[in-house]
C-alpha cells in the first residue's frame, strides 16, 4: 500500500487498528506510531481502493526457534499471498550490519510450476534491504511469493538483544507498492552452543566454516500466514562423523 493511501487510512482509524495490533506500517514522516511487539513471526492482512475489496497478506518469519548467536547466521522467510494480484517485488529489510549469505526466491509462474531458485546474484541489495525483482509472479490459485534470506550476524552483536527487521511488497494494484518496517519480526541474540563454539575454534584453524549454510528449510508454500518451514541441521552430523572417521 502507498504511504498516501495508508495515511488516508490513519484518518479513517483504518491505520489506528493495525498500530493498536503492535504491527507499524511506514506511514512517512510526521505519523505517530506504536512500536510493535518483538515476535518470531508476523501478518498483516489488508486490503485498500486499489485492491478492489481483496485482502492481501505480508507475512515474515525468523526460520528456527528464534534465536541466533553472534558470528552465526540467521535465515528468514518473508511471503506474500492474496486473491490473485501479480506482484513484481518482495523486499526484505534486515537489521544493520547484517551481511547476506545467500537468497532463494520461490514463486508461482503464470506459466510454469512453483519451486525454489537461487537468486543471490541478481537480489538488489543497499540500505539494509534485499530485493527480489520479477515480473509475472501470481498469487492466483493460492500461489504464494516466498523470499529466503540468510545473513551472517555480525560477531559483536549484544547477547540478549532482540534485533526487529521489516518486509515489503509492490503489488501490481493501484498504490500496492507496501512496506512495513520495522515489522516487529525479531532475532534474540544468544551465547553460542558448543557446536557453534567448536565451529568458531576450526574456522580459526582455517578449516572453514561450519556456520554458513548449515541448514536446510523446506515447507508448503500454502499456507500464508503459519510458520511454512522446518530446520534440519546437519552440522552435529559432520562435526562427529568427521572426528569418527579421522
Amino acid at each position: 500500500m502507498s504511504r498516501l493511501s495508508l495515511r488516508k487510512a490513519v484518518a479513517a482509524g483504518l491505520g489506528a487498528a493495525l498500530i493498536g495490533s503492535g504491527l507499524t506500517v511506514g506511514l512517512g514522516a510526521g505519523v505517530a506510531s506504536a512500536a510493535p511487539a518483538c515476535a518470531q513471526s508476523q501478518a498483516v492482512t489488508d486490503s485498500w481502493v486499489g485492491s478492489l475489496g481483496s485482502d492481501y497478506t505480508v507475512s515474515k518469519e525468523v526460520v528456527g526457534d528464534g534465536t541466533a548467536a553472534p558470528g552465526s547466521t540467521v535465515t528468514y522467510l518473508t511471503k506474500v499471498s492474496g486473491a490473485g494480484a501479480l506482484v513484481n517485488e518482495i523486499r526484505d529489510f534486515h537489521p544493520a550490519g547484517f551481511q547476506l549469505v545467500n537468497a532463494r526466491l520461490n514463486v508461482k509462474w503464470l506459466i510454469g510450476g512453483q519451486e525454489w531458485e537461487d537468486v543471490t546474484k541478481t537480489v538488489v541489495t543497499g540500505n539494509d534491504s534485499v530485493v527480489a525483482k520479477g515480473s509475472g509472479w501470481t498469487t492466483a490459485g493460492g500461489g504464494v511469493i516466498a523470499l529466503e534470506t540468510t545473513y551472517k550476524i555480525p560477531a559483536n552483536a549484544d547477547v540478549g538483544a532482540k534485533i526487529d527487521s521489516g518486509a515489503g511488497a509492490n503489488i501490481v494494484l493501484a498504490g500496492g507498492d507496501w512496506d512495513i518496517n520495522p515489522m516487529g519480526v525479531c532475532v534474540t541474540i544468544r551465547n553460542p552452543n558448543v557446536i557453534e563454539a567448536g565451529a568458531g575454534s576450526l574456522e580459526g584453524m582455517g578449516l572453514g566454516s561450519v556456520n554458513s549454510g548449515s541448514g536446510q528449510v523446506f515447507g508448503s508454500l500454502t499456507d500464508p500466514q503459519g510458520s511454512m518451514t522446518n530446520v534440519i541441521s546437519g552440522v552435529l552430523g559432520n562435526v562427529l562423523g568427521g572426528m569418527i572417521g579421522s
